[in-house]
């Protein structure tokens, strides 16, 4: 086979230039909602069921990320890295989040591609902001499962219009022993937390 080419109409060359920014994966968490979710649970790892995350078990508050460890996830509270929560670690804490949903303003979750500040893990980063009281409120939240209390406390503002003082306080109990109770394994069950 003979192929030939020849000139024929040629296009000047042109310039295209995009500009913009690279939106961050992040996924924005509204932690209301966890109040919400049908699950024995009810904590704010619930939410996290939207992303690419595994659970061991229904009443675990431990999670896994694409294949990872449940220690290559990144907590951070208020801009401080929480190194492997204790009680969660120890299995303590079984059932509740870390983070009492009640307490949090905003939460943010990354399944990789996070920025550099929040170092090297692998997996996730969970990104955890407190709210900061506006004025004194008490919530008590009750149910089969548990009861939780918390309390704002702020004091009137000052002259420059900045509240003097601010507290943000919570307790938590939770006994899975209803749920627990109707398994047909027969044994005692007490985890309460």
């Amino acid at each position: 086979m003979d192929v030939r080419l020849s000139a024929g109409v040629a296009l000047n060359t042109s310039e295209v230039v995009a500009d913009g920014e690279r939106t961050k994966p992040v996924q924005r968490i509204n932690p209301k909602v966890a109040a919400r979710i049908p699950s024995p649970r009810g904590t704010i790892e619930d939410l996290l069921i939207q992303a690419p995350v595994n659970f061991n078990s229904e009443l675990s508050s431990g999670y896994n990320v694409r294949g990872g460890s449940f220690d290559e996830n990144l907590v951070y509270v208020n801009d401080i890295e929480v190194y492997r929560p204790f009680l969660v670690r120890s299995g303590q804490q079984e059932g509740l989040s870390f983070p009492n949903p009640d307490m949090v303003e905003s939460i943010e979750f990354s399944a990789g591609g996070f920025e550099a500040k929040y170092g090297d893990k692998m997996s996730s980063v969970l990104d955890i902001r407190y709210r900061k009281p506006n004025e004194a409120k008490t919530r008590i939240t009750a149910s089969m499962l548990g009861a939780q209390l918390q309390q704002d406390w702020a004091t009137s503002a000052g002259p420059d219009g900045h509240k003097k003082f601010t507290l943000n306080t919570g307790i938590r109990y939770r006994d899975n022993s209803y749920v627990l109770g109707t398994l047909d394994e027969g044994g005692e069950y007490q985890p309460r937390y």
